[in-house]
């Protein structure tokens, strides 16, 4: 009997393994997890995509939620508690990916329009890049909440940061403090952003440049909220930064609260004036590719999918709003 007891328990036991097995290909329809755990979803096969295609995506630190709502959309969850396995985490940010890119390094990047410096070093490498517009994005002008100014033109900024002809926010509308103009460094997104629509090929102050520029993101919001309470002058700083790239952040550390976002040209940065085109200093998000790259290659097929309804909702779960 205890023989036979044996027996039948290892039978239900295969038999377990059988339905759960038809059971996981039913819900999910997933390959095998790869060496590095990717199993693809529906939509992924639906695409095309394996785990041995699925295509290496860099980009600028700003479009890393999206890059990451992406492999979500494509990748079933195998990490314990449902969660993704190798999640991408650490973009290699605007210029080292472009250039990443161009070396034929990654497959796509998710960045903002390349800067004259990338498309020149793109030619001298007989590179011909494809850019394919996926989101809406814009640059905005930043500084402390405490500070009373409320606008800032383009030749205010270009007096600024090109001849440093401004140091003090009355000349703006502001009150009679040091206006101290900080910067982010040439490898960053929304450099690449104030080089093409303010300074337009013109060169930042050398004297910005080495006394006032910070190297991360988060670092500028933070030197701009609270430049005023650490420095012993009379003063107020100035940044830049991207909008949706500061609301998605606001929402994770409330960095926000510190900061006022100032008019340009007196129209305000919302959601609407960037949306509709109003507001001034609007431009993209870009999934870029290499001209080269074939045409069935696994990442033209996902910014096909972009364009779709569900791709839109993938954007959208990125903080971003699609290019409509």
């Amino acid at each position: 009997m205890k023989k036979r007891h044996g027996i039948f328990l290892c039978i239900l036991f295969m038999l377990s393994l059988l339905l759960a097995g038809c059971k996981e290909d039913e819900d999910t329809k997933s390959i095998k997890p790869s060496e590095e755990g990717i199993a693809v979803s529906n939509t992924g096969l639906e695409l095309g995509l394996t785990s041995e295609n699925y295509p290496s995506i860099d980009g600028s630190t700003s479009t890393l939620p999206l890059v990451q709502e992406i492999y979500k959309a494509m990748v079933v969850p195998t990490g314990e508690g449902e969660e993704w396995l190798n999640l991408p985490q650490t973009p290699s940010k605007t210029v080292p990916s472009y250039k990443k890119l161009i070396a034929g390094e990654v497959d796509m990047i998710f960045v903002p329009y390349a800067s004259q410096d990338i498309l020149k070093e793109a030619k001298t490498q007989e590179v011909k890049l494809e850019f394919f517009p996926v989101s809406t994005e814009a640059l905005i002008f930043i500084t402390s909440n405490d500070n009373t100014a409320q606008n800032i033109t383009e030749e205010q900024v270009r007096n600024i940061y090109i001849d440093y002809a401004i140091d003090n926010w009355k000349e703006i509308g502001g009150p009679d403090k040091e206006l101290i103009p900080l910067c982010r460094n040439a490898d960053s997104g929304s450099q690449s952003q104030l080089d093409n629509l303010i300074l337009k090929g013109q060169p930042m102050n050398e004297r910005i440049k080495e006394n006032f520029v910070e190297l991360t993101m988060d670092g500028l919001l933070e030197q701009v909220a609270f430049y005023h309470n650490v420095s012993e002058k009379e003063c107020f700083g100035l940044g830049y930064t991207l909008y949706h790239y500061l609301q998605n952040v606001d929402g994770i550390t409330g960095i926000g609260e510190k900061l006022r976002i100032l008019n340009y040209e007196g129209i305000p940065a919302t959601s609407e004036t960037i949306k509709d085109g109003s507001y001034p200093l609007v431009s993209n998000y870009y999934a870029v590719v290499r001209k080269d790259l074939p045409k069935d290659h696994a990442a033209r097929k996902i910014i096909e999918w972009l364009k779709t309804d569900d791709g839109g909702k993938c954007i959208r779960r990125s903080g971003l709003y699609p290019v409509t």
